[in-house]
């Protein structure tokens, strides 16, 4: 029996050793989803029980259409996300008209006095030390202030409502999403333990409205992505990515806090969190529950091309994909020389805030798809808007698309250039070309992808692929955008052992080319996911432990049978 455990130990030993190579070795670069270098965890629910959602208004009740309309969008995406009208208090202004009725989900007005009872008492039946609250609001923003009817929500006010409601109920997650100008002003003092807050911009910029004219920029995008079941980090990235695409990423920089230090930071220069400590915990955490995530992508566009000075139309295409009903699809159409409305200053002896910014200065066109193949298209004409078509340059013209759900795909973009001729210049621009892995220097083994990817000013004709100079893989770029990757399966036991070069060279429609070259270090011939020379050291090491075993155990023997 003594032998019989002494071979498992054996066993164990030289198990554990494989271990110890398998922890340094480091196969292929993308086998592990990383953020900054940080392996990604499983992503967990807030676990909320209860949302609360307020929608501002002020004395002018400007853009207040908006304001509602987006709060009841919200709602539905609440519902969506598994959570019922009854864990759910809609604070929703009195005022009301024929073309802007009351809110069919509200549950009281929008009042300071409302907003203290629904934290206080009425979350407080929700909440519990495992259960945590959301809180939705929009209006527009002052510093450190909350346009509502009657006495404005001051940032102190809104976090004695939060500390009094976690002394009661020993509540231990908020998640707190502000849709605003100037909502960033609420990150401090509001930011504390256990918190999440999500503010549409900083301290000083404004909040635009989105191109659909119903809601804002940021929070339709953000909760577009929590449709699609995407946790709330990636929701925020994909927001801020969204107001970038419209034009406005340098007038709009919204701020996430989940490190609780009530400083509150936007995406890293790639567009990614986490970014100076924030954005971990909210990349890890998701609203909701369920498995109804809608999808929906712009799979193909145009190429940039080319029309005539005061043309008499303009046809316009995408190619939509989704696993729902398509709502609308619109082109929106920035001119030359366009730049961000900026919104009106804020009144300092007011509590007025800062007025939501109209997206101003573009054209919108539906775009329609009449054969269900998912091609939507149009014609933007001329006459229907003739000033606007006056100036030579490049209009960038943004896709969007979206749900009946309300999901909208990522916006994506291409360029139509006015010139007096309609015809593209001489292309003497070479294009661009990057290899995206593996990463310099790697030390790669077993088949490892590598990637490249490459653009153009004009039309972008192929991107070929070399190892050691020769030829391996070579990519036809489509008439149309996007540019496909090119892709090549390396098996790196084909190549000798030590440095090698890996090549990309892109080509353009006139011929130009440009190259990107990486060098890489391919290790001997292993068994797969491990180096020989770690792999020999760890046996060793093995070895060496079981005759320090044997050893041990032969001189207890020995001097057993001495005694005895």
């Amino acid at each position: 029996m003594k032998q019989f455990y002494n071979k498992i130990f054996i066993f164990l030993i030289l198990f554990s050793s494989l271990g110890i190579v398998g922890v340094i070795h480091i196969e292929k670069p993308n086998s592990i989803e990383e953020r900054n270098g940080v392996p990604e965890t499983a992503a967990v629910s807030a676990n909320l029980a209860a949302w609360i959602v307020v929608a501002g208004d002020r004395s002018d009740h400007d853009k207040l259409s908006y304001i509602r309309n987006g709060c009841n969008e919200v709602y539905e995406a609440l519902n969506n996300r598994g959570f019922a009208a009854s864990d759910i208090y809609y604070l929703d202004p009195w005022y009301s008209t024929v073309s802007n009725p009351l809110s069919p989900y509200r549950d009281a007005n929008s009042t300071k006095a409302n907003i203290q009872y629904a934290i206080e008492t009425w979350a407080a039946g929700k909440v519990d030390s495992t259960h945590g609250l959301g809180i939705y609001l929009f209006d527009h923003g002052g510093t450190g202030y909350m346009c509502l009817p009657g006495p404005e929500l001051y940032d102190t006010e809104l976090n004695t409502y939060l500390d009094n409601l976690e002394t009661s109920t020993g509540v231990n997650r908020i998640i707190i999403i502000y849709e605003a100008c100037h909502s960033g002003s609420f990150i401090n003092p509001v930011s504390k333990d256990n918190r999440i807050v999500v503010t549409a911009t900083d301290i000083t910029h404004n909040s635009y409205v989105n191109a659909g004219n119903d809601w804002a920029v940021f929070s339709e995008s953000f909760w577009s992505s929590i449709l699609q079941c995407k946790t709330i980090g990636t929701a925020f990235e994909d927001a801020v990515a969204d107001v970038a695409a419209l034009g406005y990423g340098s007038t709009q920089i919204p701020w996430i806090d989940d490190n609780h230090d009530e400083t509150g930071n936007e995406v890293d220069s790639t567009g990614n969190l986490p970014n100076r400590g924030d954005g971990s915990d909210a990349l890890n955490v998701w609203i909701g529950s369920g498995i109804n995530c809608p999808l929906i992508f712009i799979l193909i566009r145009p190429l940039r091309y080319y029309i005539p000075f005061q043309p008499i139309f303009i046809p316009v295409w995408v190619v939509i994909d989704s696993d729902s009903v398509i709502d609308r699809v619109y082109a929106r159409v920035v001119p030359p020389n366009w730049v961000p409305p900026i919104g009106e200053p804020e009144d300092p002896q007011g509590a007025e805030g800062t007025a939501l910014v109209d997206d101003t200065g573009i054209q919108l066109n539906l775009l329609f798809d009449s054969d269900g193949d998912g091609n939507f298209t149009g014609n933007l004409y001329y006459r229907n808007n003739p000033g606007f078509w006056d100036d030579e340059g490049d209009y960038k013209i943004n896709f969007i698309a979206e749900t009946q759900e309300g999901v909208i795909a990522k916006i994506e973009s291409t360029v139509v250039t006015e010139n007096p001729t309609g015809t593209p210049p001489p292309d003497t621009t070479t294009p661009s070309i990057s290899i995206t892995a593996p990463s310099p220097n790697a030390a790669i083994s077993g088949i490892v992808d590598i990637i490249a990817k490459g653009d153009d000013d004009q039309v972008l004709n192929k991107i070929q692929i070399y190892v050691d100079g020769d030829l391996v893989k070579e990519e036809i770029m489509p008439a149309y955008l996007p540019y496909p990757e090119a892709i090549y399966n390396l098996n790196s036991s084909q190549y000798s052992s030590g440095l090698h070069i890996i090549s990309a060279t892109a080509f353009d429609g006139a011929g130009n080319n440009n190259t990107a070259s990486i060098v890489v270090n391919i290790g001997a011939r292993a068994i797969p996911g491990f180096d020989i020379p770690i792999l020999i050291i760890g046996s060793i090491l093995g070895i060496i432990s079981i005759f320090a075993i044997k050893f041990k155990n032969g001189l207890r023997k020995k001097l057993k049978n001495y005694r005895n």
